[in-house]
Formats: C-alpha cells, structure tokens, sequence
C-alpha cells in the first residue's frame, strides 16, 4: 500500500504530532507499506527527519518553508496555513498513484482537504487528535467565528473516507458535530514499547537531576500547564493535603498559567508543592516513573473532545493514576470497567484528595493497580497494537470500506 501522509507542522519544530508521527511513518515502513511525506519547516530546531526515519527503503519526502508567526496573530498564522495547504498540492498531485492519504488535523484542515479532494481524488483518513471547533465554545470565542469554523468541520467530516478519533467520547462529539458515525474509528493513544519504561531509582535521569529524595510519597503532574489544566483544584488540594508530611505534589512542565499556580501556592504559604521546568522529551519516563500517583486533572468538557494521550505512557510506566473528569463520561467509565485506576468528579478537591490519601495508605491497591496497567498497556495501547489498527484501516479505505 502507498500511503500520501500530510501533516502541517514538520519534525524541525517541536510539535506534540512529531512522536505519533514518526512512530506512525516508521510502522507503515515495517509493515511493508511506502510512505511519502509532505510537511513544512520553520524553526530549525530539529532535522527535517528523525534518525530513525533517515534513508529507510520506502519512505521519501518534500518539506516546504514556512515563516515564523507570533502565536499571538492568529489571522496571520491561519493565513500561513491557508497559503501551506496550496503550496503542498502541486507535490502531493505527483503521488497521484497513491492508494490513500493520511491526513493529519489542524485548523486549516478543510483547504488541504478539498485541495486533495480536487486535485489527488484518492480515499482520505482524517486524523483527529483534538475535536475542532469543539471545546473553544467554551471560550467564549465570537459566535460567527465558531459557526464558521462548526461548518467547516461539518464539511470535512463529509469528504472524509474515515474519520480517526481517540476515544469514545470523541467518536459522540464528532458525531453530534455532523460526522457520519459509519466515518468513525477509534484508535486510541500508545506508548513507544521500543523504549524502556518505569525506569529505577538509582538510575533515574529527572531523579539524579534535581537530587529528589526517595523517602517521600510523590503525587506527580507532568505536562501542559496550559487552558486544559485545572489548577485552581490542584492548588484546593495541595491545601486539603498540606497536613500529610510525607506527601509531597510534583508539578513538571510550564504553560500559560503555570506562572499564576506559583504565585498561588506560594500566597498560600504551600510547602507541599514543587515546581520542576518541562524536561526534554527522551526523559519522559524517567519523569513518569518518579511519582507513586500520577494525576490527570482537566478543565470542564476537555474529555469529551480530546483523551489523556499520557495515559498509555503512565500506565506503561507503572502508575496509579487518578483523573479529575466527569464521571459521565466514556473514558470514566473505561477507567472504572478495566480497572485503569480511580475517577474523581471534575472540580471536587476533596474528593481528589480523598481519593489521594486512599491510594497512599493501600500499598496492596498501589501495587496491583501498577501491575495491572503495565498488562493492559502492552496488550492494549503499545505502538505495535495501535499502528497496526491505524494501518488496517487505511488498507480498509483504499480498498473502498470508507466513503468516499
């Protein structure tokens, strides 16, 4: 199978797609399919292609400049968008023999597809790794501009041959959004199992980094401290657990209101709380495997449009996890049916901490759920698994099991 594989930002920036992307690429490669890649360059902060990727059979590729735009002009930065999805189509017309193009979502989404759809007529999996317009209603975003962008996504969903979300819940949000459900495939967010996971303590990199002492029970948040963290909860816990001394919250990456949290916790007087910076990408393990519980704690209807892409990772890593999200939710219960670790009502910081204190004094509940997760991961959501499914159903479109 030839597959066409479109995305908008490049591997030379950093971008949360990079990894999926070249675990993805790199999967097709050992399945025996070719791959042609067509992504930009801006930044220059990485090669166009990783190391893993270089000179691979099957695998060529076209990667077109693009300027540098302040995040904050999103009317340039939606027009540089624009302007990349034409640039892209005079290189994907000559891989016109293809047998199906992969299609990574942005906001500019609908012009590469109708683009494609004009120009390259080949079957088209749309990949959904946010549900868009989706949660930016409630934003507070101007009510044209959300209708415009409802509308445009409504028209993707169309032309697609299949639509790929990462959960149930996503699969009822596009859904209501327009999208055909005989469109929607669930393949759900993985962990690399070609690396090493819960790494030990004597030779944990974050652990020798920051010279973090082994005697104390860590309740660990690493990643975006951005919109979709619920830090106001976080810093109510940190406060109802403030009594427990061996208890100690991990918080680990930066975002837009991280600088609001610091102030926060240190007004309140919190010793409990510790701030670490994001840390490189290769020392994610290392970072996940510090924490005794690693905490999943979301804003008001992020997972109904998204899914915790860490949780793989956590589970891979060994960890009791505990999500803050709506308990009628299908994650909620995914969490609760496979014993994937607790649920907390969204907004309830005592129920959070109630939850906290449980798992810290149950070390058997702790151990099995550290056991379990590690099972369920490989058998459910390793990179082998999952790359499979995405690769089966772009053989099932190419061989027209998919709208088109």
């Amino acid at each position: 199978m030839k597959v066409l594989y479109i995305t908008m930002d490049g591997f030379d920036t950093a971008s949360p797609n990079n990894q999926m992307a070249e675990q993805l690429i790199d999967g097709f490669l050992k399945l025996g399919h070719s791959v042609h890649l067509i992504q930009s360059e801006r930044k220059h902060e990485y090669d166009k292609l990783p190391k893993t990727l270089v000179d691979r059979e099957g695998l060529t590729s076209n990667t077109l400049p693009r300027k540098i735009i302040d995040k904050s002009n999103f009317v340039k930065r939606y027009l540089d968008e624009v302007k990349y999805a034409f640039q892209m189509i005079p290189y994907a017309r000559k891989h016109r023999n293809c047998d199906v193009i992969f299609l990574q979502s942005c906001p500019t989404v609908f012009f590469q597809e109708a683009l494609l759809k004009l120009f390259v007529r080949k079957p088209i999996l749309y990949n959904v790794y946010d549900v868009w317009p989706g949660q930016t209603k409630s934003l507070n975003i101007n009510k044209l501009v959300y209708a415009g962008m409802d509308l445009l996504s409504r028209l993707v969903y169309r032309m697609s041959s299949a639509v790929v979300v990462l959960s149930e819940d996503m699969v009822e949000a596009c859904a209501k959004a327009g999208c055909p459900r005989e469109k929607l495939r669930v393949v759900p967010p993985w962990y690399d199992d070609r690396r090493e996971y819960d790494i030990e303590w004597e030779n944990n990199r974050f652990v020798e980094k920051f010279g973090i002492p082994r005697d104390k029970f860590y309740v660990q948040f690493a990643g975006s401290i951005g919109l979709q963290f619920n830090w106001r909860t976080m810093l109510e816990v940190a406060k109802l657990l403030r009594e427990e001394p061996d208890v100690v919250i991990q918080i680990v990456g930066d975002g837009c209101v991280k600088e609001q949290f610091v102030e926060a916790v240190r007004e309140q007087g919190l010793s409990n709380v510790e701030f670490y910076p994001l840390q490189p990408v290769d020392m994610v393990p290392d970072v996940y495997s510090v924490g005794d519980i690693c905490l999943i704690p979301l804003r008001r209807e992020v997972i109904y449009t998204g899914t915790p892409s860490k949780m793989p990772i956590l589970l891979a890593c060994g960890k009791a996890i505990v999500s803050s999200v709506e308990k009628d939710s299908l994650y909620a219960a995914m969490v609760d049916r496979d014993d994937l670790g607790i649920c907390v009502e969204i907004d309830n910081a005592e129920e959070l901490a109630s939850a906290i204190k449980e798992l810290h004094g149950d070390s058997s509940r702790l151990v099995h759920l550290r056991g379990h997760g590690r099972a369920y991961a490989r058998k459910n959501l390793s990179r082998t698994v999952c790359v499979k499914k995405m690769a089966d159903v772009l053989a099932d479109i190419a061989d027209g099991g998919g709208s088109r």
